[in-house]
């Protein structure tokens, strides 16, 4: 095995990159977004912790915006991009979340919806996550998806770069509107980096193409994809037919994240493996949405595959040293990257043959 960079298909510039729409206008305007990110809805998060080493006590309750594609705009404002995020609020529960997120200075782009963004309540004073409540998602009417739709549509044309994330429930948004994105995206030049699997994935790809997909191995394993066996197969065969299957399909770049193996790359038709230094685990949860902000920041930078696969694992390591979701330092992020070793395995096609006698 031997180490290795390889160069996907590049991507698109924005529109207008070299534009600057904040010259000349007041100090409160935000800068020009260079990365739209879509999410069908968010979440309120309630989470109750413990004060000091005080379990029985009333604790500290904090309460924050939540979902997938809240956390990965969030995680891309800190690795120094400008994010857009395109997503849906609607009663007391969202009207909470449009005041934080007003307060965090965020760039979205909201559209209002009749039911109640879904939220949850955890209690930790015990240290392990206790679920309280959780609502469900609304579901948006056939008027909301067009707007959400067209919002998601203008903001990507406008950055050329769109980060897909799923639903969170079946309920949130019908696959179409995936299968849509698909078309529409791809006629218009979009470089799309995805983070979702499923039906959201399947639909996506009968129309369009993803430069980088990034799964996890149980998700591949919820759709079928691999089996049980494959999960601690010491020669990951089920996984590079998978991997090989999506490429097949329309991904540039398959990244295939796992908890205590390597996380694996194709692109290009090379499989990579990285391995980034194992540190203590404080929180694990968020760690899959750090790689794939990274393995967006690393699209938009035009990192190498090697050197984006080096920054994904280094986010996704730094992630589980801190409590929270989305809190990852820059800093070490890209001093963890150094200590990142990627290799390239050989694919069937570069073993050798065996003679015949």
């Amino acid at each position: 095995m031997s180490t290795v960079s390889a160069v996907p298909q590049p991507i698109p510039p924005p529109p207008d990159p070299t534009v600057d729409l904040t010259e000349g206008a007041p100090p409160d305007v935000a800068p020009v977004a260079d990365v739209c990110v879509f999410a069908p809805s968010m979440l309120l998060t309630v989470t109750v912790e413990a004060t000091g080493s005080d379990e029985e006590g009333p604790g500290e309750v904090h309460v924050h915006a939540g979902g997938q594609g809240y956390w990965l705009t969030r995680l891309l404002c800190g690795l120094g991009h400008r994010p857009i995020l395109c997503t849906s609020l609607g009663g007391e529960t969202g009207a909470v979340i449009r005041g934080l997120l007003a307060a965090e200075g965020l760039a979205v782009d909201l559209v209002t919806v009749e039911g109640a963004t879904a939220a949850y309540v955890h209690d930790r004073r015990c240290g392990d996550r206790q679920e309280v409540v959780r609502t469900g998602d609304p579901g948006l009417s056939r008027h909301e998806r067009d707007d959400l739709y067209g919002a998601t549509l203008e903001s990507a044309i406008t950055t050329g770069v769109c980060v897909l994330t799923g639903r969170p429930t079946p309920a949130a948004i019908e696959t179409g509107f995936y299968r849509r994105l698909g078309a529409d995206l791809g006629t218009t030049g979009v470089a799309v980096i995805g983070d979702l699997h499923g039906e959201e994935l399947d639909a996506f790809l009968e129309e369009g193409r993803l430069q980088v997909l990034k799964v996890s191995d149980e998700d591949l394993l919820a759709d079928g994809m691999i089996t049980e066996r494959d999960l601690d197969d010491p020669t990951d065969a089920g996984l590079r037919t998978a991997m090989s299957s999506l490429a097949d399909r329309g991904v540039d770049m398959v990244v295939v994240s796992r908890v205590h193996r390597p996380t694996l790359a194709l692109v290009g038709g090379r499989l990579l493996a990285a391995s980034p230094p194992r540190l203590s685990e404080a929180d694990h949860h968020g760690a899959g949405d750090s790689m794939t902000a990274a393995l967006v920041r690393a699209t938009l930078e035009s990192l190498e595959p090697a050197d984006a696969l080096r920054l994904a694992c280094a986010a996704g390591a730094a992630n589980v040293t801190r409590h929270g979701l989305t809190t990852v330092a820059p800093s070490l992020v890209d001093r963890l990257a150094e200590l990142v070793q990627v290799t390239e395995h050989p694919t069937p096609s570069d073993r050798p043959s065996k003679e015949g006698p």
